[in-house]
């Protein structure tokens, strides 16, 4: 019989890959999220069910969880480092509820597999983020509130094991992600931040900092993948889903001015701040399980900006 899974977040950035690769694999998908994408269109209601939940509420976290084998909990607040700082609890409560209540209805309704959505964001600023040193350190003081609600996520799931015997639960902590359907409102990532205001006129493009900091990029549809490997292969040790390999802010910018293809000024406001010198994910444990990107940055980057122009 084909799998029954449910996917939250789904109208987001990686929910809504993750819910055509499922149905690809003729699972039966339940998506759920506050808002429907219509993307979600094409799918038939034989294979595809969307419900409208909030995950704040464990009542609705319980009704929407029922008579399903898979949960890919993918729900999640994206913004910049920026409104992390400034907004804090636009992430750290409804982060915690929206772990919590998911994990707890998983365990009620006795799911057969889990997979949790972590973040990069739990790591303390390092040369390479390898996935045994979470411990060791706090988050990075740029994203302690966001990361240290994700880090509460994956102590439950350790909670569960100490106390339940529970070995069902898989990690997965994805690097920077970008992709189409992503946030170009206020307080967005870097990446649709810059295509935005490229595609939008700003000449010259003003950039903060000195564009030194390194940073790991991976597309959704590639987290999507990732989030499908650890389920296949029941995989409970967390894992690092990335590049491995380092682009600084000012390789991000020229690329995204050369796919935009034409010579935009950029200028760099030094007085304002860098952030991390470097946030890179080890991805060592990952290779190892045979995991490896498929989109390019600048592949990625075409797409996103083929995205906003048609969307705005």
């Amino acid at each position: 019989m084909s799998k029954k899974v449910l996917i939250t977040g789904a109208s987001g950035m990686v929910g809504h890959y993750l819910v055509e690769k499922c149905i690809d694999r003729e699972y039966q998908v339940r998506a759920t999220d506050l808002r429907y994408n219509e993307v979600f269109d094409k799918y038939s209601a034989d294979t595809f069910e969307f419900v409208n939940a909030d995950l704040r509420n464990f009542n609705e976290c319980k009704e929407v969880v029922k008579n399903v084998d898979v949960v890919f909990n993918v729900a999640g607040v994206k913004g910049s480092p920026r409104r992390a700082m400034e907004r804090p609890n636009d992430f750290f409560t409804p982060l915690l509820q929206f772990n919590t209540n998911m994990m707890e209805a998983a365990r009620l309704e006795e799911v057969e597999w889990y997979v949790y959505t972590s973040s990069n964001g739990v790591y303390a600023p390092a040369e390479r983020m390898r996935e045994d040193d979470v411990w060791k350190a706090f988050p990075s003081e740029n994203d302690r509130f966001a990361g240290w609600a994700k880090r509460m996520g994956e102590l439950q799931a350790d909670c569960y094991r100490v106390h339940y015997g529970q070995e069902n639960i898989s990690i997965v902590r994805p690097a920077n992600i970008f992709g189409r359907g992503d946030n170009f409102g206020e307080g967005s990532m870097v990446i649709p931040s810059i295509i935005k205001r490229i595609c939008d006129g700003e000449n010259p493009l003003v950039c903060w900092g000195d564009g030194t900091p390194t940073r790991d990029f991976i597309h959704a549809s590639d987290v999507a993948d990732g989030l499908l490997m650890v389920y296949d292969k029941k995989i409970t040790e967390p894992i690092n889903i990335g590049s491995g390999k380092g682009f600084t802010i000012k390789q991000l910018v020229e690329t995204v001015v050369d796919v935009y293809g034409e010579d935009i000024p950029v200028e760099w406001d030094i007085t304002k701040p860098n952030g991390d010198p470097v946030r890179l994910m080890d991805t060592t444990k990952s290779n190892g399980y045979g995991f490896y990107p498929k989109v390019s940055l600048r592949d990625g980057i075409s797409e996103v900006m083929e995205f906003y122009s048609n969307e705005k």
